[in-house]
């Protein structure tokens, strides 16, 4: 009898919890970084499917890929004539959407996680490599920070301009998520 309710606990232990997850919180900001003015955008609807993720050993383990969904239409910085600039950049109306497919989440250190997945714009899929912090709240409470360098000429995107003159070839991505696991 001993030996089946120490095979069950190692089975458990082993097997870990496995959660489904509610993202209650989602914001995207990019910054561009242009000679006569600094640009920042924000997106505050984005579409994501629900992690699975499993709590094995101390960490937190992404069990299927799932899908981020960032309408241009969606990405404001506060001006409509740039807006509407850039979402004809990154290919707006033809691919009305940055599509971010989340394939790996691995412990680095402590509570930084190693995210891997592909990158959409404009057609164009890279893959793409970022550090996200994972602090809990609470039990069933995780915010997850980060952020990511892309590159415009990576996509073959046109550099926006101001005056003649282009911003630099890169966008800075911060990203936050709050996730309810149930």
């Amino acid at each position: 009898m001993n030996q089946k309710i120490l095979l069950s606990f190692f089975i458990f232990l082993y097997v870990g919890n496995i959660f489904s997850a509610e993202v209650t919180k989602k914001n995207i900001e990019f910054y561009v970084d242009h000679t006569t003015k600094n640009v920042t955008g924000v997106c505050g609807e984005i579409q994501m499917e629900e992690p699975n993720i499993q709590f094995l050993g101390n960490q937190y383990k992404l069990k299927s890929t799932f899908l981020i969904t960032i309408p241009l239409i969606k990405i404001s910085s506060g001006d409509e004539a740039r807006d509407s600039h850039i979402q004809e950049i990154l290919g707006y109306p033809n691919s009305p959407n940055i599509l971010v497919k989340i394939e790996s989440v691995n412990l680095l250190k402590e509570k930084t996680y190693t995210v891997k997945g592909k990158l959409t714009i404009h057609g164009k899929t890279k893959e793409f490599t970022t550090e996200a912090i994972v602090s809990p709240e609470d039990l069933q409470l995780l915010n997850i920070d980060g952020s990511l360098i892309v590159k415009f000429s990576e996509y073959e995107l046109e550099n926006p301009s101001l005056l003649f003159m282009k911003a630099k070839d890169e966008i800075r991505v911060k990203y936050h998520f709050q996730i309810k696991l149930k």
